[in-house]
């Protein structure tokens, strides 16, 4: 892996092979969306395509990483919705108008969907019928969903690609297998391993798949607590990464060097993925 970004492309210059529009969204909250759309974000800027961020939801964490590229949205209600229609609209017109830039200009774009908002997003997809604009401008968007290893993130991950899939069926569905909270191994036979075998490791053959790997433990804590992103901390010289994360000199390069593995790592398998077709 090519450590430092390089010089970042113009929009018109992107990688070919990078869809212009990429969601991450389950409705299950606290698996890692948004640290899955920070790696994401920044594995673009190693290849040297700088995008856009629409957030639907509130958290300031994105905001603070991308200072001036986070567009936030803060949704209608669903008992908003059921009650006028016309404030989901109004509510999602900055993404819109984000999406109608990422179109015109080909700018890439990422949208960090909040768990607790995912459905109301769906309702919103559906009832402005996103996918037939997304056709007749002819834009490339993938749908990645993540997954811990945990029954309530894979029930999760199965109804949102599911409903992902009827909303907007031109757009590629992936699901992401975060193994920050362990690998997809389970008890024989418990109601986790069944779930998997029956419905998520199915869905993962049909639809593609990633897989992002466990960070070493402790080692990207405090980068977190510093409020660094991935590919700042690859890129930084040792004596930054101390005055980070008050570590001595080998500590440092330890930690720098994981952070590196783990992002190469999930290069990789975004690159096999591509490769696969799937």
């Amino acid at each position: 892996m090519n450590a430092k970004p390089q010089k970042k492309r113009a929009a018109g210059n992107r990688a070919s092979s990078a869809p212009l529009l990429t969601f991450v969204g389950s409705d299950k909250g606290g698996i890692g969306k948004s640290f899955i759309t920070t790696v994401i974000t920044d594995l673009m800027e190693v290849t040297g395509t700088v995008a856009h961020i629409v957030q639907v939801d509130d958290q300031d964490r994105l905001p603070a990483l991308y200072p001036g590229r986070v567009t936030t949205v803060v949704p209608a209600s669903l008992d908003d919705l059921r009650r006028d229609p016309a404030f989901i609209v109004a509510a999602f017109d900055p993404f819109y108008a984000a999406v109608e830039v990422m179109m015109q200009e080909r700018v890439p774009l990422v949208v960090d969907v909040g768990g607790p908002q995912q459905t109301v997003i769906e309702e919103y997809l559906a009832l402005v019928d996103l996918d037939a604009d997304l056709v007749e401008a002819g834009i490339e968007a993938q749908w990645l969903i993540p997954a811990t290893a945990e029954p309530e993130a894979m029930k999760g991950a199965v109804r949102t690609a599911k409903a992902i899939g009827q909303v907007l069926p031109s757009v590629k569905r992936r699901v992401v297998l975060n193994q920050r909270d362990g690998q997809f191994r389970f008890y024989p036979n418990s109601p986790a391993d069944r779930f998997w075998r029956e419905e998520l490791q199915p869905l993962c053959a049909t639809l593609g798949h990633i897989d992002v790997p466990a960070i070493a433990a402790g080692s990207w804590v405090p980068f977190e607590a510093a409020g660094k992103r991935p590919v700042e901390v690859v890129g930084a010289e040792i004596d930054q990464v101390r005055a980070w994360t008050g570590r001595s000199r080998p500590a440092a390069k330890v930690l720098r060097g994981d952070v590196a593995a783990f992002l190469a790592s999930v290069q990789a398998a975004l690159s096999k993925e591509a490769s696969n077709g799937c």
